[in-house]
């Protein structure tokens, strides 16, 4: 092959801070229900996660870069230990309903990302700043929205940890007590955001765990 067409690498830009993702996914029943484009909210979730990792992975930063999934219904389950991103499988399988299809508990699912965002956050290994992003994503309101509550008050206490939450919508129904229960869950208003299909939802994960860590961690400060 010529010269001219070979491959230019791109430049790789040295690791200067230390990111976790932790996405909390909602697997209750509910999300079997069709979304746009005639796909199943959890399908939607599937392709949305799959996209994000294959984004992120083509990124100049993505040695910055590290995610851990949670799923949860009444109860939640590690889907994916604390890996680089550039480890991370974008041909995997991300249904959330996977072992699940219950009733919604958003608490039990931050628990869990609690338990990930210490074991990240207390790894002594690399003097880099750390930090990490909390990104949850559910369909509806939690049956115990004190609990939810105060597992994020709880991740919020601590000035390493952000937040961001979102409403998995339908276009034909609202449900204004899910938007508020998250709203208040999330480290700030404008870290939530309303979706209906995967595009949304992976445009928002993206966002979410590329600007909404403090500037001061990202540069050592």
């Amino acid at each position: 092959m010529s010269d001219e067409f070979a491959e230019i690498e791109a430049p790789v830009v040295p690791k200067t801070f230390d990111q976790l993702g932790i996405l909390v996914l909602d697997g209750s029943a509910s999300m079997g229900e069709e979304a746009l484009n005639k796909m199943s909210k959890a399908d939607a979730v599937s392709l949305a996660v799959r996209e994000l990792i294959t984004r992120m992975k083509v990124s100049k930063n993505k040695s910055n870069f590290s995610f851990a999934i949670v799923t949860f219904d009444t109860d939640a389950r590690v889907h994916t230990e604390i890996t680089p991103v550039v480890d991370l499988d974008d041909s995997a399988d991300y249904d959330p309903m996977n072992g699940h299809g219950g009733s919604t508990e958003i608490g039990v699912g931050l628990k869990v990302a609690h338990g990930i965002a210490d074991q990240f956050l207390n790894d002594t290994s690399t003097t880099l700043k750390k930090s990490a992003v909390v990104v949850i994503m559910s369909d509806g309101a939690s049956d115990k929205e004190d609990e939810a509550i105060a597992a994020a008050n709880a991740l919020k206490s601590n000035e390493r940890i952000s937040i961001c939450t979102t409403l998995f919508a339908r276009t034909d129904s609202s449900d204004e007590k899910a938007r508020q229960l998250l709203l208040q869950i999330a480290s700030s208003p404008k870290n939530y955001k309303t979706v209906y299909d995967a595009n949304s939802l992976r445009d928002f994960f993206v966002a979410s765990v590329s600007v909404v860590t403090p500037k001061k961690f990202r540069e050592g400060g």
